[in-house]
């Protein structure tokens, strides 16, 4: 089998698919995420800042309870809010298929706390990988992997256009051959190489 920097010379893959950016390292494929920041963040910290403001205003011209009250919770619900976003904003979904040591990292955030959470995942573990239609009539590339006596299922490529296609599509193949799901292509990368990646 021809080195993972020979077959990629040959016949070079795409820097950026669907959501995320793609680099190759010796015997490992990276995608990840871009990190961004917008306006809803900063927007809920000025909004939970201005409440709890009108609260202390509130306090200052009455001694009505309930003028206290719906200023100081309605504050802290919007703080708790803008704290929940920004974890969000920073989490980066990633992939690294190790081609060395036959296993996949999944970075991600938790869906409901927002924090982040690493997953290695055997490539034995993987029992699908799947290019599906969104409901945007974009596509994601879907793995799902057995975790501790449960099947779960993760996403790798989101917001795929159907111009780039025939990119995931050889992707789908290249990581559906190293899984074990299928035939390895001709363009797979080699397992022998190390690696310099570090993922911070």
């Amino acid at each position: 089998m021809a080195r993972f920097a020979d077959a990629l010379e040959s016949n070079p893959a795409p820097s950026a698919l669907g959501d995320v950016s793609l680099r190759y390292e010796p015997s490992m494929l990276i995608g990840e995420t871009a990190k961004t920041r917008t306006w809803r963040p900063t927007l809920a910290w000025l909004l939970g800042i201005v409440l709890l403001l009108s609260a202390v205003g509130a306090g200052l011209l009455s001694s009505a309870t309930t003028l206290l009250a719906i200023p100081v919770l309605g504050g802290g619900l919007v703080l708790l809010v803008a704290v929940w976003l920004e974890r969000f904003e920073h989490a980066q979904r990633r992939f690294v298929a190790n081609f060395g040591t036959v296993s996949l990292r999944l970075d991600f955030a938790s869906r409901i706390s927002g924090y982040p959470q690493t997953l290695v995942v055997l490539f034995d573990d993987v029992r699908a990988l799947e290019l599906v239609a969104q409901a945007d009539g974009q596509l994601c590339l879907l793995v799902d992997f057995e975790q501790n006596g449960r099947t779960l299922r993760e996403v790798l490529v989101a917001f795929i256009p159907e111009t780039q296609r025939p990119d995931a599509e050889r992707l789908e193949r290249v990581l559906r051959g190293a899984f074990g799901l299928g035939v390895p292509p001709a363009d797979s990368p080699a397992f022998s190489e190390e690696s310099t990646f570090d993922p911070g």
